[in-house]
């Protein structure tokens, strides 16, 4: 928590903010705009039942209870996060809103939901769990519901010998890691039962994401060496937002929002 607040902006989304095209905006606004984007195209209203599968620090959790309504249940494998999240909504007033939880999202039990959300999630899952995961968000959406899925995508021509090998983010950044394709987020959606019903791609918009990440990370530099990191970790660190900058630029990869309907 100590690592990432020096540089993520004070809403702690670690995903993509959503500029709508317009680079001069704030980052604080782009990851707001994303996140209501998410909770809209879930179809979320007042006193619904909804899911999130991976709820970070909190940062959707506080935008569904405040500004939509929503009973929210949240899921994270992170202690640290967790503890973060519920300080976060204690200070809301809006904890008795919230049921955050530190749990694996195959192990909910208490569904269905009103509506689903997951952010940047699907990435860490591995391809071995890519059906494990849609057919939870099936089993756990009411009929008729929706569920906005986040996920980094790499190009429908790539993936077949990018699943067959390994790259920098999977052996320094996110091990066991692996990125879906568009082809294959429909496939899997669909096998599960669900349909793309929308579908929103802002590569360029993560591409920027990264441009700050890196500018204030690199400013904070004397900061993360006094957290205990070293300069081999700040070499790779900064190489890794780079990385993703350029990926998103050159279009290799890209982000979207899919809106899933059961």
């Amino acid at each position: 928590n100590a690592f990432y607040s020096l540089w993520l902006d004070d809403t702690m989304n670690y995903s993509s903010g959503w500029f709508r095209g317009d680079h001069q905006q704030d980052m604080r606004e782009a990851q707001n705009a994303k996140v209501r984007r998410a909770l809209h195209m879930a179809g979320v209203r007042r006193g619904h039942r909804v899911l999130e599968i991976g709820c970070g620090w909190g940062a959707l959790a506080e935008k569904a209870t405040l500004e939509f309504g929503a009973q929210i249940t949240g899921v994270t494998l992170s202690t640290e996060q967790l503890a973060w999240a519920q300080q976060r909504l204690a200070a809301q007033g809006v904890a008795d809103q919230a049921d955050l939880r530190l749990q694996d999202y195959r192990d909910i039990a208490d569904g269905p939901y009103d509506a689903i959300c997951s952010i940047e999630m699907l990435e860490a899952v591995g391809q071995e769990y890519w059906p494990t995961y849609f057919e939870s968000v099936a089993r756990l959406l009411k009929p008729g519901g929706r569920a906005c899925i986040q996920t980094i995508v790499i190009q429908d021509a790539l993936f077949e010998r990018y699943i067959r090998s390994t790259d920098f983010i999977q052996q320094y950044i996110f091990p066991g890691g692996c990125l879906p394709c568009p082809a294959e987020v429909r496939r899997q959606a669909q096998a599960a039962g669900l349909q793309v019903v929308d579908e929103l791609a802002f590569g360029r918009d993560y591409a920027e994401t990264c441009r700050r990440w890196r500018a204030d990370f690199l400013a904070q530099r004397e900061k993360v060496l006094a957290l205990g990191f070293d300069e081999r970790f700040i070499r790779i660190w900064e190489f890794y937002l780079a990385y993703c900058e350029a990926g998103f630029d050159a279009g290799d990869i890209d982000v979207v929002q899919y809106t899933l309907s059961r």
